[in-house]
């Protein structure tokens, strides 16, 4: 019967580990939409840097010439 502990044992260790990736789950799918919109935004700031980048590049090379 010492085989039955062992399988109460392991049951018990796996439920227990699926309630903790259960409650893991929301937290995670809310931090990845987050991380997404965050991705999002700083990529459109960068855009527009690089815009007016471009354009003070535009201005210089016109007032140079």
């Amino acid at each position: 019967m010492p085989y039955l502990w062992s399988v109460v044992a392991v049951v018990a260790a796996l439920v227990g580990m699926g309630l903790v990736v259960a409650a893991l789950l929301g937290p995670v799918k809310r931090f990845g939409l987050v991380a997404g919109v965050a991705k999002e935004q700083i990529g459109r700031d960068v855009g527009l840097i690089r815009a007016r980048v471009a354009a003070l590049k535009v201005r210089l090379a016109e007032r140079r010439a």
